[in-house]
């Protein structure tokens, strides 16, 4: 009589989720997206736990694939996913601030401004308020880039650190002016405080 070995079962979308893994992590980024969609798109009622696991994380690698080969719509679309997956506080920031970034990316900035905040309120439940300012420094340096990129009135300088801003979002080469950050940050921190003021 043959005996199952259930620890050792092969799984269809396992295996594609190892491949493509294993391909993002040697920046072979069209076979990870490939993968990643058939391992993600292969998920089934009776897909093993162990495998389910593995949606958050792969769904999230899939978004990051997509944004470096310039699919922000396509890496927007899977971070919303994320949102749905996403069962921590944690994991609902990170999926939250990725959103946002894709949504800024792609011009949604009403959208970034949301996903931004929802970040920001799970990262807050964790941290003490006279501490946000540090601890979750990147989140406001992105939500301070939404708020004044997308107000009417930018003057050509302000529009420049934006497009720059952009380039160094996605990695490309930029001259971005670091010494700035920390003006975008205390943007970021007082839209939250008057978010949090009415939340």
């Amino acid at each position: 009589m043959h005996k199952l070995n259930f620890f050792s079962t092969s799984d269809q979308t396992e295996d594609y989720l190892k491949k493509a893994i294993l391909a993002d992590e040697n920046q072979e980024i069209d076979n990870a997206i490939s993968h990643f969609e058939k391992g993600l798109d292969s998920v089934t009622d009776k897909t093993p736990r162990r495998v389910r696991k593995m949606i958050l994380p792969a769904t999230i690698l899939l978004a990051k694939n997509y944004t470096e080969k310039h699919h922000y719509e396509k890496a927007l679309a899977t971070y919303r996913s994320a949102i749905n997956l996403a069962k921590t506080d944690t994991e609902k920031m990170n999926a939250y601030e990725g959103a946002g970034k894709l949504a800024y990316l792609t011009g949604n900035y009403e959208e970034a401004t949301s996903h931004y905040l929802q970040a920001l309120q799970y990262a807050a439940k964790k941290t003490p308020k006279d501490k946000i300012l540090v601890v979750h420094s990147k989140i406001l340096h992105e939500l301070g880039h939404v708020l004044l990129d997308s107000h009417p009135s930018l003057t050509e300088e302000q529009k420049q650190q934006a497009e720059e801003y952009r380039k160094y979002l996605t990695g490309q080469p930029h001259s971005y002016d670091l010494t700035q950050l920390p003006y975008y940050r205390e943007i970021g921190m007082d839209l939250l405080n008057e978010y949090q003021v009415l939340t």
